[in-house]
């Protein structure tokens, strides 16, 4: 006589397999929701190591005019709208630099000098149509003249706009301070930097990123950049009424060896052995820029014979003698 299953243990089977059927559901989904969150995850990742290698580069190659006439638009402005480092705020940092960082090879301002403004604007909040997503963005202006004073920001042609990151909703910088950049052997960041015509040495960056999930917190990304031109704007050539580079300066710069015209070479000598103003010559003569012994010593050209006649100009002993 056959036995059949029980109404019960039908129940208890069919019990067993949806439970089974759950589990495995449940399982294959937290499994491609996981690999979907990392990919994602990895992705925007990769695309904010790109925009921040980028900032970096732009920062490093910030221009500063060593003239001694630097102008507002030459130096580091910091606008400190998130003095405690919050993820839903966002400071506005300026400077001008040079070359092809975050503009691209191909703009129009990537052999020129050009003003960067760099803050984070919230979704639908900005009245750019580049900037409707939200994110971490870059105005650029530039001219084509080569001087920062001249950028006109009404003038919008001149206008560029970028986006750095969409990923990034909080924007903190802080920079190295001035005079006591060190105390306690930790690093000196302050929130402000209120020094006008001038770069700082170095500057910490924190990005605020927004989470994959929703439900997380935003996670920061901190960078600290130095920049190569925080000597050279503490220290700007000075220039006298004419306009004429100060001659203490120029040897400073230039690595000549004294306070007057018998040895400042410019870069170790100018395809000689003594600079643009005493000790060699350019052409023909002793090596260095002006003749047989500068402008000062033997003539504009021709080993101490000059323009013309061989004295110079006047004959006998260069421009001045």
């Amino acid at each position: 006589m056959r036995r059949a299953f029980t109404i019960v243990e039908l129940m208890l089977a069919v019990l067993i397999l949806s439970i089974l059927t759950i589990i495995s559901t449940w399982t294959f989904h937290t499994v491609v929701r996981n690999w979907t969150l990392s990919t994602e995850m990895a992705d925007n990742v990769q695309r904010t190591d790109y925009a921040l290698a980028q900032i970096t580069s732009a920062l490093r190659s910030a221009y500063f005019p060593t003239s001694g006439d630097a102008s507002d638009a030459d130096g580091f402005q910091l606008e400190n709208y998130n003095e405690r480092n919050e993820p839903d705020n966002s400071d506005m940092i300026a400077w001008t630099k040079l070359g092809p960082a975050i503009v691209g090879r191909n703009s129009r301002f990537a052999k020129s000098a050009h003003h960067i403004t760099m803050y984070v604007v919230e979704p639908g909040k900005s009245d750019v149509e580049e900037y409707e997503n939200g994110g971490l963005v870059c105005d650029v202006i530039g001219e084509k003249k080569f001087c920062p004073e001249d950028f006109d920001e009404d003038d919008l042609e001149n206008w560029d706009h970028f986006v750095l990151s969409e990923n990034v909703q909080g924007f903190n910088c802080r920079v190295l301070d001035k005079d006591q950049p060190f105390k306690d052997d930790q690093a000196n960041w302050q929130d402000k930097w209120d020094t006008s015509n001038c770069i700082p040495r170095r500057v910490q960056l924190t990005f605020w990123m927004k989470p994959i999930d929703k439900n997380k917190e935003p996670y920061p990304i901190v960078r600290v950049i130095e920049i190569p031109l925080w000597e050279v704007s503490q220290n700007p050539v000075k220039t006298d009424s004419a306009g004429t580079e100060d001659k203490n300066n120029k040897d400073r710069r230039n690595g000549g060896k004294g306070t007057d015209n018998k040895g400042g070479a410019q870069s170790g000598g100018n395809n000689g052995g003594g600079g643009t103003s005493g000790g060699g010559g350019n052409s023909r003569g002793g090596g260095g820029m002006t003749g047989g012994g500068g402008m000062r010593g033997g003539g504009m050209s021709g080993g101490g014979g000059g323009m013309p006649g061989g004295g110079g100009m006047p004959p006998g002993g260069g421009m001045v003698r």
